[in-house]
């Protein structure tokens, strides 16, 4: 009778457990494995995400802007960004080393080595495209000698990009086109033929993305807004930077046997690119656009070769208009404030340096800015 007890509970407990078995292999297990392996998808999912190569996040960066700034929170190069690319290989390919002599080029050139920078690293494909690896040729110029059929092939990389940047200077200092949005339209311009699947479209976003990530833009750069302004009487002096004056208003010689009418007052001093231009006074905004690539003053013709410059109406006959800024300035229609910021001075136009160009008008007419801020000239603030 004992046997009998003790085989009853064998046979209780062997069909607990398989009861048991069956449960768990029916229930918990699957759902055990199930969250398994959603663990191990997210885990091979973040280690893709965070090994996918870095061209490609540059390249497909959320949003117009991307993310992050793209001036230069300091205005000044951040070096170790810079060599964040241009010293290692896997970031720059064959580019790698030739930091320094984007930055000698971009000095001599007088354009932005950021941006400089940025365009070289994006139109090699990070230094590995076939024309910069095999010809040295980073700007994919054209070879003259074979019809520009061909890329032309360059004896040192250090020459391409001296080419390269002769191209830049031609867009940005001589046409003008010194915003990334600008320089878009001529580098990847959206539509375009030879680009069936729209991929020029990432141009622009692409360009932002990675001139933030080597540390922002030092020139043509809106990263500053403001301006220490220094008002009298409810008038601003108009460049804040320098009170100098190197051209004043009249009549002078410069041009072999002519002389040429100069219609305002030039402002100008070392280190004046991209500092801030001011309104002189309360008005509102009536011209924003850029006005010639040359300078012509005869009477008739006077007005030509203001590069991007802005117009702004006080009222009563009075406007003032502010010559060769870096890029288009305020636009059109904004009611501003006198000291208000409405642009950046350039040397786009009719110039050959960077300066502000600035001019009174009285009933349409041109006259001497001197009587009108002469007071900001003799003030000991």
């Amino acid at each position: 009778m004992k046997r009998l007890k003790q085989l009853a509970n064998h046979i209780v407990r062997k069909k607990l457990l398989i009861g048991t078995g069956s449960f768990l292999i029916a229930n918990i297990i699957p759902v055990l494995i199930f969250l398994i392996l959603c663990t191990l998808l997210l885990a091979i999912i973040g280690a893709l995400s965070g090994s996918v190569d870095h061209q490609n996040n540059d390249q497909h960066n959320g949003g117009e802007g991307g993310t992050g700034y793209i001036c230069s929170p300091t205005g000044e190069m951040n070096q170790e960004e810079w060599n964040s690319y241009f010293k290692h290989k896997d970031r720059s390919g064959v580019l790698t080393g030739h930091g320094d002599d984007i930055l000698e080029i971009s000095r001599e050139k007088g354009i932005d080595p950021i941006l400089f920078g940025a365009i070289a690293l994006h139109e090699t494909g990070y230094g590995t495209s076939s024309g910069v690896v095999n010809k040295n040729n980073p700007g994919g110029i054209m070879d003259p000698a074979t019809d520009w059929q061909t890329l032309q092939h360059f004896p040192t990389l250090k020459d391409g990009l001296e080419a390269m940047a002769v191209t830049l200077y031609n867009r940005i200092i001589e046409d003008g086109l010194v915003t990334i949005e600008q320089l878009g339209e001529v580098y990847a311009p959206i539509g375009a033929k030879n680009d069936p699947n729209n991929l020029n479209q990432h141009w622009i976003p692409t360009m932002k993305k990675l001139t933030a990530n080597l540390g922002g833009l030092t020139m043509n750069c809106k990263a500053k807004d403001h301006a220490d302004t220094e008002l009298i009487g409810g008038k601003s002096w108009v460049s804040p930077y320098t009170k100098t004056i190197t051209s004043g208003f009249g009549y002078r010689s410069g041009c072999g046997n002519c002389t040429t009418f100069h219609a305002g007052v030039d402002i100008a001093s070392s280190g004046i690119r991209n500092t801030p231009i001011v309104s002189f006074a309360d008005g509102k905004v009536t011209i924003s656009e850029s006005n010639g690539t040359t300078f012509d003053s005869t009477l008739e013709n006077m007005g030509k070769g203001y590069g991007w410059y802005v117009e702004i109406d006080h009222g009563n006959g009075v406007k003032t208009r502010y010559g060769h800024m870096n890029e288009k300035g305020i636009s059109v229609g904004k009611k501003v404030k006198a000291g208000d910021v409405i642009g950046h001075v350039g040397s786009t136009g009719g110039s050959t340096a960077p300066h502000l160009h600035f001019e009174v008008l009285i009933d349409d007419e041109k006259v001497d800015p001197m009587p009108y801020i002469k007071s900001f000239l003799t003030s000991d603030n």
